[in-house]
């Protein structure tokens, strides 16, 4: 049986994952908190994203993880024919452009098969890192951590930058679309260090 690693502590390594991005950031406390405090809300919308799925996709990401722990190519090859999609050969061939390799209908299933499962077996290591299992109740998720961690340091530097844009915009301060919370940030100083420097003549 396949053996399951079920990711209850997946906070605490998605803030470990995140960690290494503050050290980018003038407050790394600020950072620090801001993390902690929507980490979870990040990681139920990714749950409820893989709950409402009803693309492919999700299918893909359940072979690739139950693929990637599997000893050997004939166990990958069973993972993948108990999928009912892949009883099809043209769903196989779009399975295999997803992952990279090329096919025509000339080439029989079995053909596409093997080497899917060889394309699987040669990267099981990425893909055991790249998917976990998730669980939450009687409820089981296959979640993508670096993902989880780049839509939270997004939402930060989005969050940043509309508080630094809401300053600017007090202060009117012209600040352009492509701008970075950093860019606006520095815009503001600058102003304030010129007000100061205006009044004190």
């Amino acid at each position: 049986m396949e053996e399951r690693i079920y990711k209850e502590n997946l906070k605490e390594m998605i803030l470990e994952m995140a960690q290494k991005e503050i050290s980018n950031y003038s407050s790394q406390k600020g950072v620090r908190k801001y993390f902690e405090g929507n980490v979870d809300k990040i990681i139920n919308e990714n749950i409820k994203n893989y709950s409402e799925d009803i693309s492919i996709n999700k299918i893909y990401s359940k072979i690739l993880k139950r693929g990637s722990s599997q000893g050997n190519i004939t166990s990958i090859a069973k993972v993948i024919k108990s999928e009912e999609l892949f009883k099809s050969k043209n769903e196989l061939i779009k399975f295999a452009k997803y992952l990279g390799i090329n096919f025509n209908a000339k080439n029989s299933y079995n053909q596409i098969l093997k080497v899917i499962c060889n394309y699987i077996y040669s990267n099981r290591k990425i893909y055991s890192e790249k998917y976990i299992y998730y669980s939450r109740g009687n409820e089981e998720y296959i979640l993508e951590p670096e993902r989880i961690k780049r839509e939270l340091i997004e939402s930060y530097k989005s969050k940043t930058r509309n508080d630094m844009k809401s300053i600017a915009r007090l202060l009117d301060i012209t600040v352009e679309e492509d701008e970075s919370a950093e860019d606006i940030r520095q815009k503001v100083i600058n102003y304030i260090m010129r007000e100061k420097l205006t009044k004190k003549k």
